[in-house]
């Protein structure tokens, strides 16, 4: 059920990113850049572009507009929040993490008795990071440091 919630999640997300004006400008380059440096994945991430596949290898990564970005926080308490934008969900699916390896983390639902999830994590330096959701298909995101 839990996964099912994911996975459902996901594609509504990505719905609404494949569905957005192709045809806009892009945001300045100064607005893409990281306001702030994080220690590792500790910090506030803010997503800027998604990637999502339909299962053969053609997806792309899109620009994320700002009433469907979210922002995520890796408290080093080991507590998760995520604060989602105006187009997205209030459901909060994690609140807490675990760092098992350089590659992947842990995810803890909110809801106790459902599994976790297994996130992995790459291009990571002070400014940015890209996170893969653990989609059966291609599906990632690509985000900056935020204050």
């Amino acid at each position: 059920m839990k996964t099912t919630r994911i996975l459902l999640s996901l594609i509504l997300f990505w719905t609404v990113i494949a569905c957005q004006n192709e045809n806009a400008e892009p945001q300045d380059d100064t607005a893409k850049r990281a306001f702030k440096e994080n220690n590792g994945l500790v910090g506030k991430w803010k997503i800027t572009e998604y990637l999502g596949d339909p299962g053969d290898g053609s997806g792309t990564y899109h620009e994320v507009k700002d009433a469907a970005a979210h922002v995520i926080e890796f408290r080093e308490n080991g507590e998760f929040v995520e604060t989602k934008g105006i187009e997205q969900s209030s459901a909060q699916l994690f609140d807490a993490y675990k760092i098992l390896d350089d590659k992947r983390i842990e995810m803890i639902p909110v809801d106790k008795n459902a599994p976790s999830h297994i996130w992995y994590y790459s291009e990571l330096s002070a400014g940015k990071v890209t996170l893969s959701y653990g989609c059966i298909e291609a599906c990632s995101g690509k985000y900056v440091a935020v204050e």
